[in-house]
């Protein structure tokens, strides 16, 4: 059985510089990292909670179930 119809794909034509940087935008200048100011922002600390009784806390999800 013969699969070749013929037409033949050859190596495409280079595409010029317009196709290839179509939707391409120039580099933006960004400062480098170590360039940029950062600020410490202090952030207090949440208090520690307190300790929950296991039982409890089952006995109370179960009874807002029924």
């Amino acid at each position: 059985m013969e699969m070749h119809a013929g037409n033949v794909i050859g190596n495409p034509d280079e595409y010029g510089d317009e196709v290839l940087n179509a939707s391409w935008l120039p580099p933006q200048p960004e400062p480098a990292l170590q360039l940029q100011r950062a600020e410490r922002v202090e952030v207090a600390a949440t208090p520690p909670l307190p300790p929950i009784d296991v039982d409890d806390f089952l006995r109370a999800v179960y009874r807002y179930q029924e």
